[in-house]
């Protein structure tokens, strides 16, 4: 009788510890995506605005890209980082610091009109915004239950591709003149830091080493690292320089920022369904089903740009299936590492993301310098069907062993 209190007891106990555990689970997964996607009002706020301010002050398309990709050159030289600083500091902390950060940066974009001085700002905050998102996704990767990974990041692509839409909605009612999107901005980032008070610990330790570095997961993971470079490469492109190409083939300048606005709400609609079907389906068919949206949204874009009800139409799905790239990309991660490895690979990301959005803006604005707006459609049809071929290589969905 003894005995058979003393395992109910045991029971019960394991029961509440279990409870308690993934209750404080849910929180830390709730306080990410709320942190991420509030950040992620900011960054779409500020990339179209500061393009925008410098198109009204005449500048070149290519000098507009220069200060476009250099917030991903932070990105791309802190991810090279981000392993040793997971281990040596506690997640949470990273990300408060990483917040409070954000917002001196701000201040310091809205207290100076210096070109120069606006390209070494936003290239710490692309320092910074990789502490915020590598450690994020890693811990969020890491705690998500496998059964349900697709769905939960599913849920946080479509969280912080909503929050994408949200920064050219304000910008459309704000303007670009003056303080107000500064001080908006200031606000959000304010906001943003106060779910992780809500959120558990975390450090990224592993006793193994993992098999491979962040330059040698292009041989072990070859697709994640196409699909991650091809998502921020269009990303970065039409974020910059979409605005400017509305502009130029006769849009508002309302309307030219609404066009990122629907791409960027067909990007958050359509990654919680993907998700799902990640969960259920083969991740290969997913991906393949992207990639030929991708392609052929690309192509059709353009050639409705004086239609707005297809145009809007068209923005939605095509950036909705590419926005799944990466939500796909997160899934097989989840699957297929762990430890100091997925943290190694979520750096990896970080690296190749930058890379790409790196090259979009600088190659985007390139073309249309050389051909008057034609060339951004030009290169995002090109980058898509290098997508769309690399999906058909079988082995590609497989991780390499080194």
């Amino acid at each position: 009788m003894g005995g058979t209190k003393t395992s109910l007891t045991h029971f019960k106990n394991n029961r509440i510890s279990t409870s308690v555990e993934d209750h404080s689970q849910t929180a830390t997964i709730v306080a990410l995506i709320s942190c991420l996607s509030i950040y992620g009002v900011t960054i779409s706020l500020f990339t179209p605005l500061l393009s925008l301010l410098l198109e009204q002050r005449g500048t070149s398309s290519t000098a507009i890209g220069v200060l476009a990709m250099s917030a991903p050159a932070g990105v791309l030289i802190g991810s090279f980082l981000m392993p040793r600083v997971m281990k040596a500091f506690e997640g949470r902390n990273l990300l408060v610091g990483g917040v409070l950060v954000e917002i001196l940066l701000i201040g310091a974009l809205m207290a100076t009109d210096s070109f120069a001085a606006w390209i070494v700002i936003r290239f710490l905050a692309g320092l910074t915004g990789t502490v915020l998102f590598i450690v994020s996704e890693t811990w969020l990767v890491e705690i998500s239950p496998a059964r349900s990974r697709g769905k939960i990041m599913g849920l946080y692509n479509t969280a912080l591709a909503l929050s994408f839409s949200v920064g050219p909605l304000i910008l459309s009612y704000t303007g670009v003149i003056g303080a107000t999107p500064f001080v908006v901005a200031i606000i959000l980032m304010t906001v943003a830091g106060a779910p992780l008070f809500f959120a558990g610990r975390y450090r990224s330790v592993s006793a193994a080493r993992p098999r491979f570095g962040i330059i040698g997961f292009v041989a072990v993971a070859p697709l994640l690292v196409f699909a991650i470079f091809a998502g921020a490469f269009k990303d970065l492109a039409s974020a910059s320089l979409m605005p400017v190409y509305g502009f130029r083939m006769g849009l508002t300048e309302s309307s030219a920022a609404l066009m990122l606005f629907f791409g960027a709400l067909g990007g958050a609609i359509m990654q919680l369904p993907i998700g799902w079907a990640a969960d259920h389906f083969s991740a290969r068919r997913i991906f393949f089903m992207c990639a030929v949206m991708g392609v052929l949204g690309a192509i059709a874009w353009p050639l409705v740009i004086n239609h707005e009800l297809l145009l809007w139409t068209m923005l939605f799905l095509w950036a909705g299936f590419y926005a799944g790239f990466y939500t796909v990309a997160m899934i097989l991660a989840g699957q297929w590492f762990k430890g100091s490895e997925l943290a190694t690979a979520m750096s990896a990301f970080g690296v190749f993301w930058g890379l790409g959005a790196f090259a979009g803006p600088l190659v985007g604005g390139l073309a249309m310098d050389i051909w008057n707006p034609y060339g951004l459609p030009l290169v995002l049809s090109i980058v898509s069907i290098g997508v769309l071929v690399m999906s058909l290589v079988g082995r590609a969905f497989q991780p390499k062993r080194v």
